[in-house]
Parts: C-alpha cells; sequence; structure tokens
C-alpha cells in the first residue's frame, strides 16, 4: 500500500465504490436463482441498483484524463499511455476467462478461442466486425476507448482543455440527438451517446473553476436531458441525478477521501470489473452444483479477487512500466 501514498484517494473510493456496486449486481441479482443454480429464490433487492456503478467509473474517467492530459506533450504519448494503462491487464483477464469457459459450462455466454482472441486484438471495434465479447461486461472498456480516442483527437487538435470540453459539449448535443432520432442510426459511434455526458460530469469537475458559468449552465441542462430521455435511466431519474450530483461533489472536495479496504478494492478495481462476472459465475454455479450456495458468493469474491491482485500487481503494473519506459527511450 506504501508504495501508492501519492494516489489521489478520493479516485479510489469511487472506483472501489463502483466496483463493488457492479459485483454485488451480478451476483446477488442480475442473473436469476436458476441460472446461478440455487435451489433457493434467493436474491438481494438491494443490490439491483449495482449496474450503476459502471456510470460512476465513467465520470471518473473523465475527470482523470482532464486531469493528466495537459501533463502530455502529444497524442502519440497520450495513446500509448492509455494502451499501458488498459491493455496489460485486458490481455490476461480476457485469457484467464476464456482458460475457465474451456474448463467449465457457462451456457449461453461462452465464446470460442477465435472471437476472443478477435476480442484482444480489439477487433471488435471496428464497425461491421460484431464479434461477441469476451464478456458481455465489456461492453463499458469500448465506451472507454472510444471516450480515449474522441477527446484524444479534440485534445491534441485545439490543444487547450476549455475549447475540447466546449467541443464534447457539442459532440455530446449532437449525438443525443441521433440517439432520439434513430437508435440505429451511425451505431458504432452513436454508442458513446448514452454516456457521453457522464464523461463530461467527469470533465467539468476537474475543470470547474475555468468554464464559464453559461457552459456550466448547459452542462446541467444536457446531464438531467440524458437521465430524462435515455431509456437507461427510465424510472431511475431521481436515484441517478443524486449519483451524479454526489460523485460530481466528491471529486470536487478538497479533502482526499480514503477508506482503506474501499480505496484499496478501488487500486484494483479495473482487474476485478474484467475478471469477476463470468469467472465468478462460473464458480458460484460449480459450488451450486456441489451444494455449497452458503460458500458460493463469499468464495467468487475471494477468488476472482485474488486473480485481481495478480493482474494488478504482476501484468497491470509491471507491464505498463515496461510499455512506457520502452516507449520514453525511443
Amino acid at each position: 500500500m506504501n508504495k501508492h501514498i501519492n494516489r489521489i484517494h478520493k479516485i479510489d473510493l469511487l472506483r472501489g465504490v463502483a466496483i463493488i456496486f457492479v459485483v454485488c449486481f451480478h451476483y446477488m441479482w442480475h442473473y436469476s436463482p436458476e441460472y446461478l443454480l440455487r435451489d433457493d429464490n434467493w436474491s438481494l433487492k438491494l443490490a439491483s441498483y449495482g449496474w450503476t456503478g459502471v456510470d460512476i467509473f465513467f465520470i471518473v474517467s473523465g475527470f482523470c484524463i482532464a486531469m493528466t492530459i495537459e501533463k502530455i506533450p502529444n497524442l502519440s504519448e497520450f495513446y500509448v499511455r492509455r494502451f499501458a494503462r488498459i491493455y496489460p491487464a485486458y490481455v490476461f483477464c480476457g485469457l484467464i476467462t476464456l482458460i475457465f469457459f474451456y474448463l467449465f459450462d457457462l451456457p449461453g455466454r461462452e465464446v470460442s478461442w477465435f472471437t476472443g482472441v478477435m476480442n484482444l486484438v480489439f477487433a471488435n471495434v471496428i464497425p461491421g466486425l460484431n464479434f461477441q465479447y469476451i464478456d458481455g461486461i465489456y461492453w463499458a472498456l469500448i465506451i472507454e476507448l472510444k471516450f480515449y480516442i474522441i477527446f484524444g483527437l479534440i485534445y491534441y487538435t485545439c490543444k487547450d482543455l476549455n475549447k475540447s470540453i466546449f467541443i464534447w459539449i457539442l459532440m455530446s448535443v449532437i449525438l443525443n440527438i441521433v440517439l432520439l432520432i434513430d437508435n440505429n442510426l451511425i451505431l458504432s459511434l452513436s454508442s458513446i451517446s448514452p454516456h457521453a455526458n457522464l464523461f463530461l460530469v467527469g470533465l467539468v469537475a476537474f475543470n470547474y473553476n475555468r468554464i464559464n458559468i453559461k457552459y456550466l449552465i448547459l452542462i446541467a441542462i444536457l446531464s438531467l436531458l440524458n437521465i430524462i430521455l435515455n431509456e437507461r435511466y427510465a424510472e431511475n431519474q431521481m436515484y441517478f441525478t443524486i449519483l451524479i450530483l454526489t460523485t460530481f461533489f466528491i471529486l470536487k472536495l478538497n479533502i482526499n477521501l480514503k477508506i482503506n479496504y474501499i480505496s484499496w478494492v478501488g487500486l484494483i478495481s479495473y482487474s476485478w470489473y474484467l475478471i469477476h462476472n463470468a469467472v465468478g459465475l462460473i464458480i458460484i454455479r460449480e459450488l451450486n452444483k456441489l451444494e455449497l450456495q452458503q460458500y458460493s458468493i463469499i468464495s467468487a469474491i475471494f477468488l476472482t479477487l485474488c486473480l485481481s491482485c495478480i493482474s494488478f500487481y504482476l501484468i497491470e503494473m509491471k507491464f505498463k512500466k515496461i510499455i512506457l519506459k520502452n516507449y520514453l527511450k525511443s
């Protein structure tokens, strides 16, 4: 833990809360007891809101990009740093998931090794190549990638964070209009549309003091309209408004919030997100088959956390340093 004392703890805290939300949703609500091979009807109603953890991730991502992008001199280095951050863990967790698919059953959710490899080289990002995700939850990573690619191009074209945020506002407006007119129109681009406003909230949270009040009002209106109009948030508008405002104000706080265990979970949250769903479901199903359902969820949490630690400390951190060292040398 001491190695990471320079981290901004409120970011890790929010990521920790976000991933706990998501894991609880998948293990305790999203899948039916029949699919999990439980012999009872147990689920946790409170966990039904856990899918909103992904939205917290998107807001935090916008904040982190705004915080770091001005320190990076050019677009190629920005992309390399993003690649070094996400790709090693993505490959490791993707391969672990494919191995679990090979060894165990997860009906309706397994993918072939060929499809898996196409995922690992990001062929599924290319319009028209509709490869199934290794794990359905990887859709959020593709949205993140689109944000990095598009916002990076915007920022390194105009070299001004305020102007870049304004352009992102315009893009968000256009994409929201596209979404209202036709869900399938330019789908490969507009799939970022329901979430573009969330990245915007994070961008603004960092750059708040440098943004004109007119733009702040426009951003607030955009975010509220997105919540009201988008079917993703149907019947949960008040909850989402509170969630977004709470996340925004935590990011704006001058104090560096830290709750040790949750902040540590936030540290490894990316790897845990990638590996928890399919692998965790397999663990739960296999233990439930053995009539050990009282231990299945806690075992899935423990074992996927262990794999996430391996991914973070031995893969994510190590290979990030190797990639950056080689790039900065050249």
